[in-house]
């Protein structure tokens, strides 16, 4: 009896064993007949998921580079005993440029995006602007288990759509919003998040295969279940981790929230044919979001004269900037401040600079700076380094020294056209201006020209006098473009 139950026994491990192994012959002919049905709509797209479904490896992820840890002033210095300073009375300064902004007609632009309305649309509000695109409903795929096949199979499924389509549609967005590269991912990325119903692994793979197609070099990764979008940047990003490729950072990026990579990711070397761009930081012009208006009124004193210059300005915009990649500080220095913004200065400020020399107009604008705006390192005001672009400052409450330069810079280039280098000192950013006259007192030599320092954080301190501990410290140069 005790023989017949153990060759019972084995009979059953026998049947389960032929039953498994016809089950992966069976799961691997049916992989073979789905690959002979697969229709690819280019060579290179067949060449790619062929690519991804075999040429992954570790990558070993690296910590976020840090900025400036120097501390930064956490009182600024005041000059003791101001005194007037006695400036060249040559270029006078005739007239401020005030430009015009028409708001009502930028949103009605920004909504006129084609559509078919015979398929399939999908809403989104993107910094306040509804906007509805056509996509194909097979966009989102399922993604189980996460491993270097499933993301083949994305690519597969993503690219023999027509996805073309879409595509299309957001980067007509990108032309009518004024996005930047960064703004442009952003977009993507609240379009995959509706595509996705939020699934933050089938949304990056979204990202990743349309920032692809637009011609950005672009990779994914996975780790611990999760997706990572990779991307190399033109600019140095900080704090964000990275991974390194040949000789190039491909920064773990999120549109959402920031990422910590701790761990190695598997990923791969080569690249899809022709998706060479960089994403560049930089901004050329100000985003054009809808408009939300707020006012605000900055007093500052001169000469013992008290101004009040009322302000308005696009929180929209302002907000745009807030999860921004912390970057190289010329992207800061270059980029422009919102129309709006530019407009009610300019008028705040006309009054006051017209009929003035172009010394004395700059030292007005100066100590308007100086002392307009609230002080508080970026440690005390959020726990971590953010540097403003200039609509920022204007935001927030309090703002410390490269936020002061930029926004200072922004004025001296925008209303007297003259060249202006940032200054990098350790723990502390000023600017340097050169001026069509001789300005007495702290200067600097760039490129054979003479460029007099301006501190925005020296309270009172007039132009051509800088912090005392900096004076015979030699800064880094930031460069800006020419006007």
């Amino acid at each position: 009896m005790r023989k017949k139950t153990i060759s019972i026994i084995i009979i059953v491990l026998l049947a389960v064993s032929y039953v498994l192994i016809g089950q992966d012959d069976y799961e691997a002919w049916k992989q073979k007949q789905q690959e002979k049905l697969r229709q690819y709509k280019s060579a290179q797209d067949e060449a790619f998921v062929k690519f991804l479904e075999k040429n992954w490896e570790s990558f070993e992820a690296f910590k976020g580079e840090k900025q400036d840890e120097t501390p930064k002033p956490e009182v600024p210095p005041v000059v003791a005993e101001p005194k007037k300073t006695e400036f060249p009375e040559e270029n006078v300064v005739e007239e401020v440029v005030v430009p015009v902004v028409q708001e009502e007609e930028q949103i009605e632009k920004n909504s006129m995006i084609m559509i078919n309305k015979s398929e399939p649309t999908i809403d989104v509000t993107f910094w306040g602007l509804p906007i509805t695109y056509n996509y194909q409903p097979n966009l989102k795929v399922q993604l189980n288990p996460l491993d270097e096949k499933a993301v083949a199979n994305f690519w597969y499924v993503v690219s023999s759509t027509k996805f073309e389509d879409l595509l299309k549609q957001l980067q007509t967005s990108k032309e009518k919003m004024n996005l930047n590269d960064w703004g442009y991912c952003l977009l993507l990325n609240e379009v995959g998040k509706k595509i996705s119903n939020d699934e933050p692994n089938v949304t990056r793979l979204f990202d990743w295969f349309m920032l692809t197609k637009s011609g950005y070099e672009c990779k994914v990764g996975y780790s611990q279940g999760k997706v990572f979008l990779l991307l190399p940047s033109v600019n140095t990003i900080y704090g964000v981790s990275y991974v390194m490729i040949g000789e190039k950072r491909y920064y773990a990026l999120s549109f959402d929230k920031k990422e910590k990579l701790d761990v190695a990711i598997s990923t791969y070397e080569g690249k899809y044919p022709d998706a060479d761009d960089l994403i560049d930081l930089s901004i050329k012009e100000s985003p054009n979001i809808k408009t939300t208006i707020v006012e605000k009124q900055l007093k500052f004193k001169y000469n013992g004269t008290e101004y009040t210059i009322p302000v308005s300005y696009n929180k929209n915009t302002a907000e745009f900037f807030a999860d921004y990649p912390q970057t190289n500080l010329d992207v800061y220095f270059n980029a422009p401040l919102s129309p709006e913004a530019t407009q009610s200065l300019m008028l705040g400020l006309k009054p006051i600079i017209e009929g003035k020399s172009e010394t004395e107009a700059a030292n007005i604008l100066l100590r308007f700076v100086q002392t307009a705006f609230e002080y508080k390192t970026d440690g005390d005001q959020f726990g971590r380094e953010k540097s403003f672009f200039s609509d920022e400052t204007l935001f927030y409450p309090y703002c410390d020294c490269e936020d002061r330069s930029i926004i200072f810079s922004y004025l001296i280039r925008q209303i007297l056209d003259r060249q202006v280098v940032g200054l990098d000192y350790p723990g502390h950013i000023a600017t340097g201006v050169n001026f069509a006259s001789q300005v007495p007192g702290d200067y600097i030599m760039v490129e054979g020209k003479t460029y007099t320092i301006c501190d925005p954080t020296y309270i009172n301190a007039d132009l051509g006098i800088a912090m005392p501990q900096f004076k015979n410290v030699e800064p880094k140069i930031i460069e800006l473009a020419k006007k």
